[in-house]
């Protein structure tokens, strides 16, 4: 186990490279079309984690029959909600995006009470609106003529969708009593993405667009296939055995943070009002949310 002053560092650095994935995904949509990105990040992280988890694999499978459902669901909403997420910067600026990243706390808390039960206090209900109400102030630009005509920022709405995905992910994993070792989870969800993602890819190769492959293009899918997933993750799961869960989650709210700031240095994005007023209810909401001590409590 690594000394707890490490494991924040590690953390820090895992938040820079998760809040750095759709800045690269938003830098890239031009040349490079979300499916094809989707499928060739799973490809890749398949391929690095093979020959580490070669010999679980040969331990671990076939899976349990108590352990099946959870893998199949944690499959799913993984790699849905890394579709969406690329999908939805290119409808939307990488700065809307790390922001509605930021209310996975919130979402996660939501999704908590509607799956599991699990209760809700009065503040993480006010949090949980409080976090929604920002979504909205940046989906409508704090318009109120833009809400009345229900114009809103479609990749927005994506991308909240993708939340919800990783949100249910995350119950799932908390749920479930039997699962495989972190490695050979994380190999079998990309081959699940992948093999999920090639059909849309080929769709999308015939009909619409194609990848333009050049060292762009290459190295983005290296940064999220080997960078945002693999290290990533891994820094994550070496943390949280250091620190514990509780206090790795705080540092999760650092990925808009570093997501805005990339958008801005590397992408020449702008950060505007309703960003800061959308900004401000998402933290305060995330802030309410994760309170657990003393409250009167939903069920």
């Amino acid at each position: 186990m690594i000394p707890h002053f490490m494991a924040y560092i590690f953390l820090v650095f895992n938040m820079a490279l998760w809040g750095g994935a759709l800045v690269v995904a938003r830098g890239v949509h031009e040349i490079a079309p979300p499916m094809a990105l989707t499928f060739w990040r799973w490809v890749v992280t398949a391929l690095i984690l093979l020959p580490f988890v070669v010999r679980d694999l040969s331990k671990e499978l076939p899976l349990k029959k108590e352990a099946r459902y959870s893998v199949y669901w944690v499959c799913i909403t993984m790699s849905i909600g890394t579709t969406l997420s690329l999908v939805s910067v290119n409808y939307t600026s990488a700065i809307n995006a790390a922001v509605i990243n930021g209310t996975q706390p919130a979402v996660t808390a939501l999704a908590a009470f509607i799956v599991l039960r699990e209760r809700l206090t009065k503040l993480q209900l006010i949090g949980i609106m409080s976090a929604f109400l920002g979504i909205v102030v940046i989906g409508f630009q704090a318009n109120i003529n833009r809400l009345l005509q229900m114009d809103a920022n479609f990749g927005d709405f994506v991308m909240l969708g993708a939340v919800a995905c990783w949100s249910l992910y995350a119950v799932e994993v908390h749920r479930a009593k039997c699962l495989p070792s972190y490695g050979v989870l994380l190999f079998l969800t990309a081959c699940a993405g992948a093999i999920f993602g090639l059909p849309l890819y080929l769709i999308e190769e015939t009909f619409s667009r194609s990848i333009q492959l050049n060292s762009t293009t290459v190295l983005s899918v290296l940064y999220l296939g080997l960078g945002s997933t693999v290290i990533a993750v891994s820094l994550w799961n070496i943390s949280i055995r250091s620190v514990g869960v509780n206090r790795a989650a705080i540092f999760l709210n650092l990925i808009p943070v570093f997501g805005a700031c990339f958008a801005i240095v590397f992408l020449n994005e702008k950060m505007f009002f309703y960003h800061v007023i959308g900004s401000a209810m998402i933290i305060l909401g995330i802030l309410f949310a994760v309170k657990k001590v003393g409250e009167q409590s939903i069920s």
